[in-house]
């Protein structure tokens, strides 16, 4: 009868440890478990970002010169878009965010865009084209994405004297 007890109780200390035991890696919830498919991307990983993705664009024409500068501020994936153009207010409103990876690994491709309001009190939505686009990025550490690309507006076109630059920067850290 002893001998089944302790049989018994040594059964019961072995299931508990095997209960507790950590997992292993390969068993472990990985650093970006949490990127998801949504309306907006395959793998969007917005969620796990605060920082800022900004456009400034400039174009000359005969008639004068058109401003644009878009400030997206991001707080853990939310954003809120302040918007400035030529000949109007600045306005802020409520902002959406793609920071698609290519993998969930640590490092590899990646893609940021941002849809900001067109006018205050609107709402973008993701039949829009994204206000800001990186195109495809690459960097060494999923945690930090920062970049700028300065480059002619699309508007541009010098055989009727039109030019002028887009420049775009972004800085999101986990």
């Amino acid at each position: 009868m002893a001998l089944r007890s302790g049989y018994q109780a040594l059964l019961a200390i072995w299931v508990l440890v095997l209960l507790s035991a950590a997992p292993l890696p390969a068993q472990q919830t990985g650093p970006w478990s949490r990127c998801n498919t949504d309306s907006l991307s395959n793998y969007n990983c917005a969620q796990y970002y605060s920082g800022t993705v900004s456009l400034t664009a400039e174009l000359k024409t005969a008639d004068g010169t058109e401003s644009r500068s878009i400030v997206a501020v991001v707080t853990a994936g939310r954003v809120t878009c302040r918007v400035k153009e030529s000949g109007t207010e600045e306005f802020e409103g409520p902002g959406m965010l793609v920071a698609e990876h290519e993998s969930n690994q640590n490092a590899g491709g990646y893609v940021i865009r941002v849809w900001c309001p067109e006018s205050k009190g609107e709402r973008p939505t993701r039949r829009q084209s994204p206000a800001i686009d990186t195109y495809e990025q690459r960097t060494a550490d999923y945690a930090t994405l920062e970049g700028k690309d300065a480059h002619e507006h699309p508007d541009a076109d010098p055989a009727n004297g039109v030019s002028g630059t887009e420049t775009l920067a972004w800085q999101l850290h986990r």
